[in-house]
């Protein structure tokens, strides 16, 4: 036999096989040792439980049977009923068609059976036949099922056996109540029977096992009684124990489920399932599985270690200087072969090809590109040393191919080697994806077009329609034409609102909306919101207040016109919706880092509130619920873009809502705190004396106490106790709705009553003052006042309301006749004298330095638009100011308009406000 190195690792290899075998089968012997003595374990627990449950129906059908055989013919011929002896003693009297029977029980029979938890009952056999309950071990009884009392129906006729019991329950309900019934007399059949009941919960404790696992009681049939089993296929499987008493594996798969045992109870038809998950036998493989698996694992190291210092020392020397010479050259060429790539290698000298792999002969073959094109990629390799070594090319087929080269040497020549990769599947992906994207940004600027051209079309005549309605209020009218007047500004501001919600939408999608941040103060910012929507909670009989917390900064840097849109659109849900109660606004601080906050908005009501399945979809854009759409009129984008927005702002939303209670709307927002001097304005302190804070909302007073510990004073939550009022206390009620009657009558020291609903103010004396209850600096003049100090107020405390006389000379640009003559009526309003002009042409012509103050032109116009005229206004050294009105309220608009010159841009349509506020800085 002619030895080789392969042949020697052979034989170590069989030998160590071998001997790894015998470990495995011996551990394999050793662990079903292991595991068939714990199943003799589990075999006779669950023998034992067997037993038990076997001795409970027994003593069970015992007690029956007893009860039966002390049951003796009662000739006074009475009616069934129940008396109670004084000296401990139960007399239960039966009767029936065929005769009366009387039952003793003694005072330990009856303790015995609620000790035993059955319940006795009785059946006559009649044609209706009733339950008459006998004795009752439970308060929580049901009726007897309609099966039960049909089988006794049906078995009343049969002769009955002595020792026959009638093992019964309702099949059609799964742990139903145990009946055990027997015939009074089985000499007569009209006698009745007489039966016990076990309910569910007792027969479960009596043939529960831990041990034994879960249980199953079946019926003659091999229906599932009751059951405690959490296997969904463990009945299915008990076709594996078909006789009656049988122990052994059951499953559906190769690997059994469970370990189970089923006999027969007593000598009724009746089951017994005990069953074990296979899981729970498997602990007891542990330690010996970890043993026996260390076991083989040692034995394999030490056989490996072995081999390999045979290998070592013996063979690998001799087989290394053998194959040294043949690997490289099989490497060499196995590399190329199975290279994903087409490779060869071509000689510098004369461009012939002399060594390529099957994939370079498939896709050059014999082409004469090859030959061609070599020569180009040798002299780029060798000659130009900074040359690109990469190129593409395309084959006679249409096959797209990319090409990377290298100089090297081989067999004693220079060669190029060349890789080829056909990159022409990812050339076309490449052209499709790049037409793919112009496809999608034709899409998006037509969409964005659209929006802009739609809007400005329909913002013009509405601009007509909004500044004639403002006009016309402002004449003399009867209160029917005032409710029209009402009516179709309602209409008109709720198809503008529809139109700048289209537009947010459009605009957040198409990254257009940019957040300004400015310097804004949360306080004064609440209480403008909940000023604006006071009268129409007053008007629906609502409490609308606000709670800010004590520790919310003075002043914050954000986009306060945002943060305004979001809780104007909340607190107008929350109006929509809610028909009595309350609508809250909170601010608290969840926390802080540094300079940053963490402020949790909060709104919430007690309106009809939004079902579970609903909530999902509450912020899709244009969805409304259910209970809404024919109610309460709405576009279905307000929380859209509230959720959009606060996602830009680096918040969430999250909502709380139930059905008929409310629903509750939650921001989260980070901002930043500013603490320039500029900003600072914070409420002066107030006599550090004691306050007390009633209030029927106990949440609210305790708001206000932590504002006036802010302030220094020392805040006592609820009235004083008669005798125990402090020195110079002052009282504040706080109402959340209409101060109708003082909390505390009999307070007789100052007092200041703040409500939200200030309509009817309450006559409270000279010592009393009123306050808003949603303005904190205005409950701190009060309280001022109460405590007798004085107030330094602002220096335009005192200033009149603003004369709406500009007095300015103005040149108005505007194409539209009906846009021409509401412009013209509005600046004659704020007292300005106006020039009108159709077109920037005509603009142009009537210019003249000092007989204008201001240009007020419409971007887009025949023949010249607002655009050209604000250059050809500026070329022509121009610095009067000129103000620009578009119906396109894009966000590119206003920068087309500075960029052009304009010194401001008005959105139509505005009203005489805003434009009263844009010219008075001119």
């Amino acid at each position: 036999m002619k030895t080789t190195p392969k042949a020697a690792r052979k034989i170590l290899n069989v030998f160590a096989y071998g001997l790894i075998a015998a470990v495995l089968a011996g551990s394999f012997v050793y662990l079903r040792a292991v595991f068939n003595q714990e199943v003799s374990l589990r075999r006779s627990v669950m023998n034992e439980a067997v037993f038990n449950a076997q001795d409970f129906f027994v003593s069970r059908q015992t007690l029956l049977k007893s009860l039966v055989l002390s049951a003796v013919p009662d000739k006074t011929g009475k009616d069934a009923f129940i008396s109670v002896d004084p000296q401990e003693e139960m007399n239960i009297r039966l009767s029936s068609e065929s005769g009366h029977w009387s039952i003793w029980l003694t005072q330990r029979m009856l303790e015995y059976l609620r000790e035993s938890k059955v319940n006795l009952l009785y059946v006559p056999q009649t044609e209706d036949p009733k339950v008459v309950r006998l004795f009752d071990a439970s308060h929580t009884l049901g009726p007897l099922p309609k099966m039960v009392l049909q089988r006794l129906e049906d078995e009343g006729s049969k002769h009955f056996i002595v020792g026959d019991d009638l093992w019964l329950t309702d099949s059609k309900v799964l742990d139903s109540p145990f009946y055990l019934f027997t015939r009074l007399d089985s000499r007569d059949v009209a006698s009745g029977w007489l039966g016990i009941e076990v309910e569910v919960p007792d027969l479960v404790e009596a043939l529960r096992s831990e041990s034994a696992g879960d249980f199953m009681l079946l019926d003659g049939q091999g229906q599932i009684i009751f059951t405690n089993a959490a296997q969904s296929t463990l009945v299915e499987s008990l076709h594996r124990l078909e006789p009656r008493n049988a122990f052994g594996f059951i499953g559906s798969g190769w690997i059994p489920e469970s370990l189970a045992i089923r006999k027969q109870l007593g000598y009724s038809g009746w089951q017994i399932v005990y069953a074990v998950d296979i899981k729970s036998l498997l602990p007891v493989l542990g330690w010996p599985l970890l043993v026996c698996v260390l076991l083989v694992i040692a034995v394999c190291i030490g056989l490996r270690l072995l081999i390999v210092r045979f290998d070592r020392r013996l063979i690998t020397p001799g087989e290394k200087r053998i194959q040294a010479l043949i690997e490289s050259e099989a490497f060499n060429r196995a590399v190329l072969q199975v290279a994903p790539v087409a490779l060869c290698v071509i000689r510098r000298v004369d461009g012939a090809v002399v060594l390529e792999n099957s994939l370079s002969q498939q896709w050059l073959g014999k082409g004469t590109e090859l030959s061609r094109l070599c020569h180009g990629w040798i002299y780029r390799a060798f000659e130009e040393h900074e040359g690109r070594n990469s190129d593409e090319i395309e084959m006679e087929d249409g096959r797209l191919l990319y090409l990377a080269f290298a100089p090297t040497r081989y067999n004693g020549q220079d060669v190029l080697i060349c890789a080829f990769s056909d990159i022409s599947a990812r050339k076309q992906i490449e052209v499709t994806l790049e037409r793919a994207r112009e496809l999608a940004d034709r899409a998006n600027e037509a969409k964005t077009l659209f929006l802009a051209t739609m809007s400005h079309e329909i913002r013009t005549p509405l601009y007509g329609v909004l500044g004639t309605l403002e006009l016309l209020a402002r004449t003399e009218l009867n209160e029917q034409q005032n409710n029209y007047l009402r009516a179709i500004e309602r209409s008109s501001g709720n198809l503008l609102q529809l139109i700048c919600d289209v537009l947010d939408v459009s605009r957040i999608e198409a990254g257009q909306l940019q957040l300004e941040l400015n310097t804004f103060s949360p306080m004064e910012l609440i209480e403008e919101v909940v000023q604006g929507y006071s009268g129409a909670a007053q008007a629906k009989g609502l409490q609308l207040f606000a709670m800010i917390d004590s520790t919310v900064p003075e002043w914050l840097s954000g986009d306060v016109t945002r943060i305004r849109q979001i809780l104007n659109n909340l607190l107008n849900n929350a109006l929509k919706f809610t028909e009595n109660g309350k609508i809250v606004l909170r601010l608290k601080m969840d926390s802080r880092d540094d300079e940053r906050v963490m402020l949790h908005w909060q709104v919430s009501d007690t309106g009809k509130g939004i079902a579970h399945e609903e909530q999902a979809r509450l912020f899709e854009p244009f969805y409304q619920i259910e209970s809404a759409k024919n109610v309460v009129a709405g576009t279905g984008l307000g929380l859209s873009i509230c959720n959009r927005l606060m996602h830009l702002m680096n918040g969430s939303m999250r909502v709380v809502s139930e059905p008929g209670l409310g629903s509750s709307f939650t921001l989260y927002l980070p901002l930043e705190q500013v603490r320039e001097p500029m900003h600072s304005h914070p409420l002066g302190e107030l006599s550090p004396e004691v306050i007390y804070v009633v209030s029927p909302l106990r949440e609210l007073a305790e708001c206000y106490c932590g504002w006036l510990r802010r302030w220094g004073a020392r805040a006592q939550l609820g009235a004083p106790k008669p005798g125990e009022t402090a020195d110079h206390a002052v009282l504040l009620e706080l109402h959340p709705g209409s101060a109708l009657q003082r909390l505390e009558p009999d307070w007789a020291g100052p007092v200041v009553v703040a409500a939200s609903d200030m309509t009817v103010p309450l006559d409270l004396g000279n010592n009393s003052w009123h306050a808003d209850i949603n303005s904190v600096r205005g409950v701190y003049q009060a309280l001022c006042h109460a405590q007798g100090m004085r107030i330094n107020k602002p220096s335009d405390a005192g200033a009149r309301e603003p004369d709406l006389k500009l007095d300015l000379r103005i040149l108005v640009a505007e194409d539209n006749v009906i846009n021409q003559l509401i412009l013209r009526d509005q600046l004659e309003e704020l007292g300005c004298s106006v020039t009108l002009a159709c077109d920037g042409l005509e603009a142009l012509g009537q210019w003249q330095e000092g007989r204008f103050d201001l240009v007020l032109t419409d971007v887009n116009m025949p023949r010249m638009n607002g655009y050209e005229l604000a250059a050809q206004l500026r070329a022509m050294n121009v610095t009067l100011p000129i103000i620009g009105a578009t119906a396109n309220a894009m966000r590119d608009e206003s920068e087309r308009c500075l960029s052009a010159g304009m010194d401001h841009c008005l959105i139509k349509p505005f009203t005489l406000h805003s434009l009263y506020n844009c010219l008075q800085h001119f």
